[in-house]
């Protein structure tokens, strides 16, 4: 929901096996955008699309985690509440979450309240609440977030459980930093079971600026109490963990 064009990013991630015995290997594919739309009296419309694909190793088991995607279709209204301090983001998050991609019963509808003030030019804290219809029941997180420009080479910005980086300038071609993403996704599967996927990853990254408008990034990490659970209906016993 920033309101910066950003008309393609690609990610692909691949989570192989370490030392324990007990990871469970995954690539994982996101492709998607942002393009905002300016509206009269500082309003902004951004459409996100996007396209996502877990591919967990699941060894000889193949029905329990089978590939599963996402087609979601985000519209963020930003509002300008006054003209010093506080604005307010409105997110509608109509998706699609299933294996093999099929529509038949697979449809969530989400939403985000984000209400953000600028203490300073600076700096901005966030807050707000997101609700998804998830497949195991309705999932409710508080949403807590900061925008700091801390000097002239480091910024730590994001909401969190969501995602937070900070960010530090090397030169005008380089930035590294550290990164954390909390995930929390459910899957229709096709024998009418779900799967649901938390995962938290904490990495650092390194990014190079090919042009001023492309930049490639490096990005090494972990993944930290990664949960993967099957289960039918809003049932809270799974049937597998």
């Amino acid at each position: 929901s920033q309101p910066y064009v950003d008309p393609l990013n690609i990610r692909y991630t691949n989570a192989f096996r370490n030392n324990n015995k007990n990871a469970t290997p995954f690539t994982h594919l996101y492709i998607g955008s942002d393009l905002p739309v300016k509206l009269k009296k500082e309003r902004l419309i951004v459409f996100s699309p996007s396209y996502e694909n877990w591919n967990i190793d699941s060894a000889s088991n193949k029905k329990y985690l089978p590939s599963v995607s996402s087609i979601v279709l985000p519209v963020s209204a930003l509002i300008q509440l006054d003209k010093n301090h506080w604005s307010l983001t409105v997110t509608a998050i109509p998706l699609f979450n299933s294996e093999g991609l099929k529509f038949e019963k697979s449809f969530q509808i989400g939403a985000v309240l984000l209400a953000e003030y600028k203490k300073k030019e600076n700096l901005k804290y966030k807050f707000g609440v997101y609700v998804n219809h998830e497949f195991f029941g309705i999932f409710v997180m508080p949403l807590a977030g900061i925008d700091w420009k801390i000097d002239e080479r480091n910024n730590l910005f994001g909401v969190l459980p969501g995602r937070l980086p900070y960010e530090h300038k090397l030169n005008n071609n380089f930035y590294s930093g550290l990164t954390f993403r909390a995930i929390t996704n459910s899957y229709k599967l096709r024998n009418g079971t779900y799967l649901r996927i938390d995962d938290n990853q904490l990495s650092g990254f390194l990014d190079c600026y090919a042009t001023k408008h492309i930049v490639f990034t490096g990005e090494v990490g972990y993944g930290i109490m990664r949960k993967l659970r099957s289960g039918k209906g809003f049932n809270k016993n799974y049937l597998t963990d």
